[in-house]
């Protein structure tokens, strides 16, 4: 996969989730960097933050431009969303 971009975000309100609910992880600055393979039907977000030495993959997949699907990650964050937006790529609202 090729590295498509990258973003550092400031320190950010975490949450961890599972099927057991959800709780606080502090404020931690983080990085998103977005992967994809050609043909661009799917991308992945690797999202490392180095204070709770963390790095989560969030798989996604793609309907030309517009997102239809995405794993690894109970909701996507705000923060992926603008990164892809950001990136040219549509995010449907049911996603946020």
């Amino acid at each position: 996969m090729k590295e498509i971009a990258k973003i550092t975000i400031k320190p950010t309100e975490l949450v961890s989730e599972g099927s057991w609910g959800a709780r606080s992880l502090g404020k931690h600055e983080s990085t998103m960097t977005l992967y994809s393979e050609e043909p661009k039907t799917y991308a992945m977000i690797e999202w490392d933050i180095p204070s709770l030495d963390e790095v989560e993959q969030i798989g996604l997949w793609f309907e030309g431009k517009t997102l239809t699907e995405y794993d690894g990650v109970m909701s996507l964050p705000r923060e992926a969303i603008q990164f892809l937006r950001k990136q040219g790529y549509t995010v449907p609202r049911e996603f946020e």
